[in-house]
């Protein structure tokens, strides 16, 4: 009986190990799992919103640097949902004990935790560096307001994904820069810019999801004023239209202003005939000419000009609307003024208001279309150009594209998946060890030394053609002085379209994004012996290299073309100056170089600006990254 007892007593001691050490084990693996104890307050995420402001103001830059850590996390693939209603959401500001129930707007932005502890570290440590300090930026003086979501949501949003711009240009304008532009200033750095002739080759739904069509109708196409001829020519040579049209269908996106939305048109009507094309809208795979034919709408001009405008919000829930006031600005400037949306897959944005024109006024300047799978943004003025140029209300243009680049690229609406949280000491562990990393000035590894040289020759080549390019306008000034002509009131006189101050502006702008990968690359420099460890940097870091060095190579190229034809523009001035008898047939030739030349300086767009986005984009891409590596 007591030899039972014992027994009785061993297994009971027995089971009790065995449950301990079943307990240990399980907590083990729990802690690897997630290695912070879940028995304290949990966060589930970041929330931002972008302000309203007035003008060019501290509030406008936030925006854009608001807009440049979302595309940030989308290169990183962190999921980010943009919300579609407003919402109420318990918050608790960065370093601030207290919390408290707060209202966003719709097109706030949410950063949701996933639950895998390396991609969660790399979202708290962009946060921080956004609204704290970045070790590899210069200017950190913009704190972006950003919360903690202290509370699962359910609200509808759009899923956004990493945006790939291929911005079209056939022929000649100012709209490139203005575009490209807006762009940097909100941080969509992948960027390519493709003419008539390459649309076929390389736009494709697995390298680019937005298709950019810049102003610029064919009137400016080319110098012999045969532009509609040039527009179709295109259409058929290298099969443009339909390209685009299976782009779109296929999940594509399409944002395009002023003859980017006659493009997207179905149809136009002039006096009273109408060309329409609805039949063929929805059939990717029929041709189409001079139209992409993506909305179901017909355009008509009446006035060339209108100038500074103001327009009336006719959708607020229309993703484009967000945070833009109910009448707001744009900036008319050739562009259709009378759209007739004749189809179920228009939606009009907003309307053209107080022109003081019975036939505009009321008539839609925004519209929004399906085609297929694809998602497209029509404008009739010139979004890119305000974000540019009027400089008192930059910021409507600027928010403005962002939204249409984000919905256009965006997934489909859904109930946004904000259920999983991380206690506060985790992410205070990330902040503590992301916050104030040392980069040492001393351990620089000169890994870029050829090419910030061969940049270097490339500023002073392009230098020296603003030297050339100066000459060319003295000597036009001085001849239409001579023939009593206001060069300023006749730009095509004898190609001064292709030398006066926007296509100087384009070698400035060039030298100011080489300046801007050479401080770039110096900085990649000084983080490499912190990041060399990592093996795919590495391939990363040399893959850059071959590309930059492949890139600029390229732009060296066109400067020398450039100032080839610059030497005979100047010959041509020169010989047409110095003998009386002038004829058309001179002046003709003299454009033709103009034109030829202006087209090699545009060819730029193609090397240049990737030379800045690819440097920076793994500079960030990296450093992010190595932030997260640090803290597991």
């Amino acid at each position: 009986m007591k030899r039972k007892n014992r027994i009785k007593i061993l297994n009971k001691k027995a089971t009790s190990l065995l449950s301990i050490i079943c307990f240990f084990i399980l907590s083990i693996n729990q802690c690897i799992a997630q290695p912070y104890i879940d028995d304290e307050i949990q966060c589930y995420g970041f929330i931002a919103s972008p302000v309203k402001c007035e003008n060019v103001t501290i509030q406008d830059q936030l925006n854009c640097k608001l807009r440049h850590m979302v595309n940030d996390f989308l290169r990183e693939k962190i999921p980010v949902y943009w919300t579609t209603t407003d919402i109420s959401a318990i918050i608790k500001e960065i370093d601030n004990e207290s919390s408290e129930e707060i209202f966003f707007e719709k097109g706030s932005f949410i950063v949701p935790f996933t639950g895998n502890n390396n991609v969660d570290a790399k979202i708290i440590a962009i946060i921080y560096d956004y609204n704290q300090s970045c070790e590899i930026s210069a200017y950190n003086e913009l704190i972006i307001p950003l919360y903690l979501l202290m509370q699962p949501l359910d609200v509808q949003a759009y899923p956004l994904k990493e945006v790939k711009v291929a911005q079209f240009k056939s022929c000649i304008t100012f709209g490139e820069v203005c575009y490209l532009e807006a762009l940097r200033k909100c941080g969509f750095l992948s960027f390519e810019v493709l003419r008539d002739r390459t649309v076929k080759e390389k736009l494709n739904n697995e390298d680019f999801n937005v298709f950019l069509h810049a102003c610029g109708g064919p009137v400016y196409a080319s110098f012999y004023k045969t532009g509609w001829f040039h527009n179709f020519y295109e259409d058929f040579a290298y099969k443009a239209a339909n390209t685009v049209r299976k782009f779109i269908a296929n999940g594509g996106g399409y944002v395009g202003a002023c003859y980017g939305m006659e493009k997207a048109a179905s149809g136009r009507k002039y006096g009273s005939v109408t060309i329409h094309l609805k039949r063929i809208a929805y059939n990717p795979n029929l041709p189409c000419f001079g139209y992409y034919a993506i909305a179901d709408i017909i355009t008509e001009k009446i006035d060339k000009y209108l100038g500074l405008i103001q327009i009336k919000i006719a959708n607020d829930k229309h993703p484009v609307s967000f945070r833009l006031d109910n009448i707001t600005w744009d900036l008319h400037f050739g562009g259709p003024q009378v759209i007739e949306p004749v189809g179920e897959n228009v939606q009009v944005i907003a309307r053209f208001y107080n022109t003081n024109d019975s036939k505009i006024d009321g008539t839609p300047c925004w519209i929004s279309s399906t085609f297929g799978n694809g998602k497209a943004v029509a404008f009739s003025p010139h979004p890119e150009i305000m974000s540019y140029k009027n400089s008192n209300k930059s910021h409507i243009g600027r928010t403005t594209l962002s939204n249409a680049i984000f919905y256009t690229t965006s997934l489909k609406i859904i109930k946004a998946d904000i259920s999983r949280s991380r206690p506060l000491s985790f992410i205070l562990k990330v902040k503590e060890n992301t916050i104030n990393i040392t980069i040492n000035e001393g351990n620089s590894k000169q890994i870029f030394n050829k090419i910030k040289n061969k940049i270097n020759e490339t500023i002073d080549k392009l230098r020296d053609l603003n030297e050339h390019f100066q000459l060319l306008c003295d000597m036009i000034n001085k001849i239409a002085e001579e023939k009593n002509v206001e060069v300023s009131d006749q730009p095509s006189y004898l190609g001064i379209e292709s030398i006066n101050l926007p296509k100087k502006h384009y070698l400035n702008l060039f030298i100011k994004y080489l300046e801007n990968t050479s401080k770039t690359l110096t900085i990649l420099e000084k983080t490499y012996p912190l990041l060399e460890s990592e093996t795919e940097i590495v391939k990363q870091i040399e893959t850059l290299r071959a590309d930059l060095s492949s890139r600029i190579d390229e732009m060296q190229s066109i400067c020398k073309k450039c100032k080839n034809i610059c030497m005979k523009y100047e010959e041509a001035l020169a010989k047409y100056q110095k003998y009386r008898f002038r004829t058309n047939l001179k002046e003709i030739f003299i454009k033709a170089r103009g034109h030829k030349l202006y087209n090699q300086i545009y060819s730029g767009f193609s090397h240049v600006p990737q030379i800045y986005f690819n440097s920076i984009k793994l500079l960030r891409g990296s450093w992010y990254n190595y932030e997260a590596s640090i803290v597991l």
